[in-house]
C-alpha cells in the first residue's frame, strides 16, 4: 500500500489516475444511465470541477493554487452528493469491489477522500485550506437556499391541488416537480420501466431537505397532462434518454401517446 502511496504521490502518475477514472464512470454512466444527462449549469459545474480534478496535482504549488482548492472544495460537494445519491449502490460497490463493475461505485468516494487529504489534511500551501473551506461553506449555503426554495415550492403545489389544478405558481421550482418522473429523476431506483433523461440537483437537493417525498401525488399520464397544460413551451420528451440500455423502452413508452 505504501508503494502505491509513493507511486501517486507523483502529480503527473495521479494526474493520469484521476484522469483514466474520470473516463471510466464517464463512459459507464452514458451505457447504464445512473446520473442521467445534467441540467445545462450543472455541465458546466462537473466539466470545471472534473478538469481540475485532473489538473490540480500538478498546480498545487502554482499560482494557480488558490484557484484549484477553491475548485477542489466545489468538486468535494459534488462527489459527496454523488455517494448519497448512490444510495444503498454504495454497498454494492463495497461487496463486489474485486469483481464485475461494482468497484466504479467508489471511485466518487475515493475521489472525496483524495480532496481531503490534498486540501484539508495534508495541504502543500498555507491558503489551500482556507480556500477549500471557502468553497465548501458557500456550497453548504447554497443547498440552504435550495432547501427554503423548494419548501416554498411544495406550498404553491399545495395551493395548486386546492384549486383542483387550476391555478399555479409558475416558477423554476414548481416546474421542475411537475415534471419529475418523466423529464427530471429523483432517484437511483427506475421509474415506470426506464429513468427519465434529465438530472437537475437542485430539485433533488430540495427533496432531500424535504422529507423526499413527491409533493404532487398523481399518476404520471395526469402528471404529463399538466405539465403540457402549465409549460406548453416546454419540451417534455428528447431525442434520447441518457442510458443506452433505455433508449428502446423510453422511445415506445405509451406515456409519449398521450395527447
Amino acid at each position: 500500500m505504501n508503494r502505491i502511496y509513493r507511486y501517486f504521490s507523483n502529480p503527473k502518475k495521479l494526474a493520469v489516475l484521476n484522469s483514466v477514472l474520470i473516463a471510466i464512470i464517464l463512459a459507464l454512466n452514458i451505457y447504464l444511465q445512473v446520473f442521467c444527462i445534467p441540467t445545462t449549469w450543472a455541465i458546466i459545474t462537473i466539466a470545471i470541477c472534473f478538469l481540475t480534478m485532473v489538473f490540480y496535482p500538478m498546480l498545487e504549488q502554482t499560482k494557480f493554487a488558490r484557484l484549484t482548492s477553491f475548485i477542489n472544495g466545489v468538486t468535494f460537494c459534488v462527489f459527496l452528493y454523488c455517494i448519497i445519491f448512490l444510495e444503498y449502490m454504495s454497498l454494492v460497490g463495497f461487496v463486489t469491489l474485486l469483481v464485475g463493475v461494482g468497484f466504479t461505485i467508489l471511485i466518487p468516494h475515493f475521489f472525496a477522500i483524495q480532496l481531503l487529504w490534498k486540501n484539508l489534511i495534508k495541504p502543500k500551501t498555507k491558503t489551500t485550506r482556507t480556500y477549500f473551506l471557502l468553497a465548501v461553506a458557500l456550497c453548504l449555503g447554497t443547498v440552504f437556499y435550495i432547501g427554503q426554495s423548494y419548501k416554498q415550492a411544495i406550498h404553491s403545489i399545495e395551493t395548486f391541488k386546492n384549486s383542483n389544478y387550476t391555478t399555479l405558481d409558475k416558477n423554476f421550482m414548481t416546474e421542475k416537480i411537475l415534471g419529475m418522473h418523466f423529464i427530471y429523476h429523483t432517484k437511483i431506483d427506475l421509474y415506470d420501466g426506464w429513468r427519465p433523461p434529465k438530472h437537475e440537483p437542485i430539485l433533488i437537493i430540495g427533496m432531500w431537505l424535504n422529507n423526499r417525498v413527491d409533493p404532487l401525488n398523481v399518476d404520471l399520464p395526469t402528471r404529463l397532462k399538466l405539465y403540457k397544460k402549465f409549460f406548453p413551451e416546454n419540451k417534455y420528451k428528447f431525442d434520447c434518454s441518457c442510458g443506452i440500455i433505455y433508449n428502446t423502452a423510453y422511445h415506445s413508452d405509451n406515456l409519449w401517446k398521450i395527447k
